[in-house]
């Protein structure tokens, strides 16, 4: 499995920004995971953008992740901390006029990752996005202790994007698996830059590309799972 501290078996998927295709990543995961019979479950501890659903905000995340994995549990356990704007939680919740401690962030997370069970706990935005007051994901990251595989975008810029991300969690001491590309179109003339920057990348850091997870036309729990098995290095990420 992949281990934390305090026996917790999980991983932590981070981005190099948002909308780079953590939640898909995610997803994945978890679909494979339960291809091998391991009891899984996805957790996106703090989130923006939220909908209202029985009275309270939710990441839209959590609920498609949890419609399309099948699980079984409230999906504002799923998400426990969710935010109204579209913006980082900390700028959210001052536009909110709501304040969350990063005593509140942990001990929430660490609650929800629940012994028996693997947990891919997914981030919210980049890795310096702020959470709370002097609070950043990279902080949360640090104290989770969770072993990270980084999600970046095959597009212009994914180079510098990919190594500031890298070089701030080894400057923390993070344990990082690699980094993986998210939603690449297929066909031989998108591989080609795409394939030089993941080199490029393993140059320059010293991590392992882990793959690259195509774009998908049908997002179900096989089709991940299959792509899971088919594109990404997965003993590299976990081991069961």
């Amino acid at each position: 499995m992949i281990h934390g501290k305090e026996g917790k078996s999980g991983i932590f998927i981070a981005g190099t920004g948002t909308e780079v295709g953590k939640t898909v990543v995610s997803a994945a995961l978890v679909s494979w995971l339960q291809t091998r019979s391991i009891t899984a479950t996805y957790l996106k501890p703090v989130s923006t953008d939220g909908k209202m659903v029985d009275g309270q905000l939710v990441s839209p995340d959590a609920i498609w992740v949890k419609d399309t994995c099948g699980l079984h549990v409230s999906v504002h356990d799923l998400n426990p901390i969710c935010f109204f704007y579209p913006l980082s939680p900390l700028a959210s919740a001052r536009m909110e006029k709501r304040t969350v401690s990063r005593k509140e962030i942990i001990e929430g997370t660490k609650g929800a990752l629940k012994a028996g069970s693997t947990s891919v706990c997914e981030g919210v935005g980049g890795i310096m996005v702020p959470l709370s007051d002097a609070y950043t994901s990279l902080d949360f990251m640090m104290e989770l202790a969770l072993p990270v595989l980084l999600v970046a975008k095959p597009e212009l810029g994914t180079i510098n994007h990919t190594l500031l991300s890298l070089q701030a969690m080894t400057e923390r001491g993070l344990n990082v698996l690699g980094f993986v590309f998210s939603g690449i179109q297929t066909g031989p003339a998108s591989q080609v830059p795409s394939a030089k920057n993941s080199r490029l990348i393993e140059e320059f850091s010293g991590y392992s590309f882990l793959g690259e997870l195509p774009f998908l036309e049908s997002m179900d729990s096989s089709s991940l799972a299959r792509a899971v098995s088919e594109h990404l290095d997965v003993q590299a990420i976990v081991t069961v």
